[in-house]
């Protein structure tokens, strides 16, 4: 592989693509959720987003130009197999055949993610990941893509956020399937965690030239006092964030405290099958794509029942979180918080590189997702959000100091390439380098990030 630093930023299918119902692409279950009354917090849709489908071109361009050597996207399953599994949909594999080879022209490295949220609702309306199903599929699909795309894309990511991904839709309950029920949360992040080793396993056996990988959102647990109880709280969150994760993809193993955990806890886990070890043992990564944002605080479970939440209208409060005989979030009050509650500590990035390096030694790293969301003003036609300037810099600076530790990281991207759809957050949560004005034709206005970003990668030596 190459050794060159990669600098970017990403997105992710759903967020940015738009053309919902165009050249044959199926039904996800984001498609089907932003059209229904479920989605009542910011009811607006990804259906043209951030148009990126028609103006990917000028999108990468303005990457290259912002001196950018990487990209890291998703591709939309339901564009490839519209029903999730059986008949390939031409245009769609031609779509992502152009976005390859347009990233290739400008010399920038696809980084390409196989599933990042957008579950084919065909598999959804049959229990989506809680199917032991959806596994197969899911092999299948990567089987499509590794064979199609394989030979110009070298870096791969099987499954973004395992973690984050069911908090939310089994556990806050904000995303589909709308549910809260933590046992329903590990059976469905159990079958993401097969589907990537059956994916790993899949790509070893065509033998491709490239490496990879799985994205976890990792977090550096700390806590506000040092004594055998928080010391306690922060293992038990460490388990439930982060090791629950990345153990499984880098050993191809669940830690045992996690399995006890889960068991004290009358947590059913009849799925885990004896013969998934092989699986997990073989379809171990090359490398951990990390989504860096913040630290988590937690302290003691003192009592009451489980219950998460999460600011998705950009009101200020923090997101909380009980979970019973685990943790509970705590709050440091003299950090700064973004309208969403979350915490800017850019240290937090540096503290986690030296954990991964302590427990994952020979696992390299690229961050594949850091950045800030915020409401950003167009004003006389400029951006200026020097607040996003002040955290990336922070995050990189501490990114830069971990390496000189010995941490071995190979890349950074920025969350994200251009403002894009967030989620039920909406679109005025903004993240992206590039302002898009969603209400005049989608038009791009570089924002002063995208040039501070362009100055800083022309000044970076390694």
């Amino acid at each position: 592989m190459d050794n060159k630093f990669l600098w970017g930023s990403a997105t992710a299918a759903y967020q940015c693509e738009g053309a919902w119902n165009e050249d044959g692409k199926g039904l996800s279950n984001w498609d089907v959720f932003c059209h229904s009354e479920k989605n009542n917090v910011n009811p607006v849709t990804g259906d043209v987003a951030s148009d990126h489908y028609h103006r990917y071109e000028e999108d990468i361009k303005m990457m290259a130009e912002g001196g950018q050597n990487a990209y890291r996207f998703s591709i939309a399953w339901t564009r490839i197999l519209p029903n999730g599994v059986g008949e390939v949909n031409q245009k769609g594999i031609d779509f992502y055949h152009r976005l390859i080879d347009t990233c290739l022209k400008h010399e920038i490295e696809p980084l390409v993610t196989l599933y990042h949220y957008d579950l084919p609702q065909k598999l959804f309306e049959k229990g989506g990941w809680e199917n032991r199903e959806t596994t197969d599929a899911f092999e299948e699909y990567a089987k499509v893509c590794f064979k199609e795309f394989g030979d110009r894309v070298k870096y791969w990511m099987t499954i973004n956020e395992p973690n984050y991904d069911t908090l939310c839709s089994y556990a806050i309950g904000n995303y589909p399937p709308n549910v809260q029920s933590l046992s329903r949360r590990w059976h469905a992040m159990y079958h993401l965690m097969l589907a990537s080793a059956k994916a790993v396993n899949t790509y070893r056996k065509l033998g491709l030239n490239g490496e990879i990988g799985l994205v976890s959102d990792s977090y550096s647990i700390e806590a506000l006092e040092d004594t055998p109880a928080y010391n306690q709280a922060k293992k038990n969150a460490d388990l439930f964030f982060n090791r629950s994760v990345n153990d499984v993809c880098v050993y191809g193993h669940y830690p045992e405290q996690f399995i006890q955990k889960l068991v004290s806890d009358g947590v059913d886990t009849s799925y885990m099958f004896e013969e998934d070890k092989k699986i997990f043992q073989t379809g171990t990564i090359d490398f951990l794509g990390i989504n860096a944002y913040d630290r988590i605080l937690v302290k003691p479970y003192t009592s009451g029942e489980t219950i998460l939440t999460n600011n998705n209208t950009g009101t200020g409060d923090g997101p909380k979180a009980v979970i019973k005989d685990w943790f509970e979030f705590d709050d440091d009050p003299t950090t700064e918080k973004n309208p969403w509650g979350m915490e800017i500590y850019p240290k937090s990035i540096y503290d986690l590189l030296l954990e991964l390096k302590a427990l994952y030694p020979t696992t390299p790293v690229i961050i594949t997702e850091n950045g800030i969301g915020n409401y950003d003003k167009f004003i006389n036609g400029e951006i200026k959000d020097p607040y996003r300037i002040d955290y990336l810099k922070g995050f990189i600076e501490n990114m830069l100091e971990a390496k000189t530790k010995g941490c071995d990281v190979r890349g950074y991207l920025v969350w994200s390439t251009m403002d894009l759809y967030s989620w039920i957050n909406g679109y005025e949560k903004r993240y992206g380098l590039v302002y898009v004005d969603f209400d005049n034709e989608n038009q791009r206005t570089p924002k002063e990030s995208y040039y501070w970003y362009r100055d800083f990668i022309r000044n970076y030596e390694e």
